[in-house]
């Protein structure tokens, strides 16, 4: 076996994806043939990590807990066996979004900023040395948060009717789509308890659709800002799609992430889930380092 399908084999154990088409019709693999023939460090982009849900029946606070820590160390660990089977290495450049949308999410910027700081902490302590944060705020450092999402959608988004038409006709968009108007309702039910079941579900709807277009002005964005670079995702996509879809935390669901989620123990694994199931199964409030928080089944 060659080094590119040592590397390949390697992401395909952290793929959300079945491997279920012949490797020579996957983007990624075509990308990463390039890079090791010109014994290239492999450099990933990952847009992730935004911010807290806000709803506290996901998630315990608007700091990262546990669940952040479990999915660093994995992506470190990626890395780390890439190195193994690689000379040049790997690494991975988060790029957190939670700009982008937190208008869209009831998230302020004050709280993506804690959070921000919060998920540069944990690369630190840990010593997650394969894994750094890249923000828009970095290249723009003067610029305010509205203006910042201004000079995005201006330049890079399509139009909402461009992105309806997209989810259309596009399994993966439509696929997508689902998966962000279940947590947008989700959030907004718990939120705005208030308001009416269709209300919600006719505001999540629209939402979804602003979220999808903002992520995509996102990857524009990256693609124009870091072009040479191989493009991951938290979201499931087929593998013939550009973006390759790595599970964050394994034993959890697909469209499980720790920013809509706790960290639970059960007997000897983590697994994502709502604060509010984990308190079902009496799980029990803990801390690792006195300050990352998960939560724990009692063992019976």
């Amino acid at each position: 076996m060659n080094q590119i399908e040592r590397v390949f084999d390697i992401l395909l154990t952290y793929s959300l994806a079945e491997p279920t088409v012949p490797k020579g019709q996957i983007p990624l693999l075509q990308k990463i043939r390039g890079k090791v023939d010109k014994n290239e460090e492999l450099i990933f982009i990952l847009p992730a990590f935004p911010a807290k849900s806000p709803c506290r029946e996901k998630t315990a606070g608007e700091l990262p807990d546990y669940g952040e820590v479990l999915a660093l160390k994995n992506l470190q660990d990626l890395c780390q066996k890439i190195c193994c089977v690689y000379e040049a290495g790997a690494r991975i450049i988060i790029c957190s979004d939670g700009r982008i949308f937190s208008d869209v999410v009831l998230v302020s910027d004050e709280s993506i900023d804690r959070y921000n700081a919060g998920v540069l902490n944990i690369i630190q302590e840990f010593n997650l040395d394969r894994l750094s944060l890249f923000r828009m705020d970095d290249l723009y450092p003067l610029m305010r948060p509205e203006d910042l999402r201004e000079v995005l959608l201006k330049k890079y988004a399509s139009s909402i009717a461009d992105v309806k038409a997209q989810v259309i006709r596009d399994e993966d968009y439509r696929h997508l789509f689902n998966g962000i108007h279940r947590f947008l309702f989700e959030d907004f039910r718990l939120l705005e308890s208030s308001s009416s079941r269709s209300y919600i579900h006719k505001k999540s709807k629209e939402k979804s659709y602003e979220l999808i277009r903002r992520s995509e002005a996102w990857s524009r964005f990256l693609n124009e800002h870091f072009n040479n670079h191989l493009r991951l995702s938290i979201h499931p996509h087929s593998l013939e799609n550009e973006k390759f879809g790595v599970k964050l935390v394994p034993g959890s669901s697909k469209w499980a992430t720790p920013w809509h989620n706790v960290a639970v123990k059960m007997k000897d694994r983590f697994e994502l889930m709502h604060k509010s199931e984990a308190l079902k199964l009496n799980a029990k409030i803990k801390r690792e380092r006195d300050q990352y928080v998960y939560f724990e089944v009692p063992a019976f």
